[in-house]
């Protein structure tokens, strides 16, 4: 499935983590940059931190996956307990049934609920149907022990309405909170579709942003009522990569979206961008976003991970990133 640059160095991935749980309490000069692994892990495997939220006091949950040297396939990984990483880390996979062999968990999100129970999203991939990925959403206790339930995006929400014979090969849930998921399917391998899930409602819409070739929907955040602010990239010049990040609003009773805003990484004056994207959002308390993200440039240095500051504005949606 068509997806946009992942970095695999965990120190830039925890870094985002750490900004992104503490950013409006504390200054840039105050944050410590450290690394945070599978303490289970073998040698020479990998971790991969994919979200972080806050789980009460100094505690978060992050979610993420391990993978063994030179395997592809991974299992899901959640962590909770303090960011120095002496917390509780557990391996949750979604389970396997007659006639579904599960070879591979990622788990996103994540969203705290009540009773010190979670919700997690992600996306899972069977022996039975090879590469393709299936979204996945996880309510329940933090071992595991909850519900697992398969959300795969359905054809029939495409938009506009699918040519005929036309298939959903992947979907991934990318983010969750208030009770939505967010994430992407395709029907092609080579361009990336995004959709907006109700979970209570069991209801699925395409998030369609007008002129874009490629879109993928990373981080959700709930502002209040049925406000919420959407995250990720877009692609209006060519089906080979995410190109700008954007922010929109969107509102669940209506299931529209609005003031769609494109970002650039520096906006583009002090070096070549080619891609900027937009991979995790959280709240500054005072109704703007921090953010975090990827950047790929044309001259050196070619790539790197940021973090912005988007405030609200009183005549507009979204102020410049910073």
């Amino acid at each position: 499935m068509y997806q946009p640059i992942q970095f695999k160095n965990t120190t830039i991935l925890l870094a985002l983590a750490i900004l992104t749980i503490l950013c409006a309490n504390i200054s840039f000069a105050q944050v410590d940059y450290s690394t945070l692994n599978y303490p289970g892990g073998a040698m020479g495997s990998s971790t991969f931190l994919t979200g972080v939220r806050g789980a009460g006091g100094e505690n978060v949950y992050i979610t993420g996956f391990y993978a063994l040297a030179g395997e592809t396939n991974g299992q899901g990984l959640f962590y909770q307990g303090l960011l120095d990483g002496s917390g509780d880390w557990t391996l949750l996979n979604f389970p396997s049934s007659p006639g579904v062999t599960v070879t591979s968990t990622t788990l996103y999100g994540p969203d705290a609920l009540s009773s010190n129970n979670v919700r997690l999203v992600g996306s899972y991939k069977t022996q039975e149907t090879g590469a393709y990925d299936h979204g996945l959403l996880y309510e329940g206790p933090t071992d595991g022990s909850g519900t697992w339930q398969t959300i795969d995006f359905p054809i029939a929400a495409a938009t506009p309405s699918p040519s005929p014979g036309e298939q959903v090969l992947d979907t991934l849930a990318h983010s969750t909170m208030g009770g939505l998921v967010v994430g992407n399917f395709d029907t092609n391998l080579s361009t990336g579709r995004a959709f907006v899930y109700d979970i209570d409602n069991n209801s699925w819409v395409e998030l369609v942003k007008p002129g874009a070739v490629s879109i993928t929907a990373y981080g959700i955040w709930y502002n209040r009522g049925t406000q919420y602010t959407i995250a990720g990239g877009y692609s209006d010049a060519n089906i080979q990569g995410i190109d700008h990040g954007y922010l929109v609003d969107w509102d669940s009773a209506t299931q529209t979206a609005s003031d769609w805003t494109s970002y650039d990484y520096k906006n583009r004056h002090r070096i070549g961008v080619d891609i900027s994207h937009f991979n995790g959002i959280t709240s500054d308390n005072h109704r703007g976003f921090y953010l975090t993200g990827i950047w790929v440039g044309v001259i050196p240095p070619n790539a790197g991970a940021f973090f912005a500051h988007v405030p609200r504005m009183p005549h507009r949606a979204f102020g410049d990133a910073r």
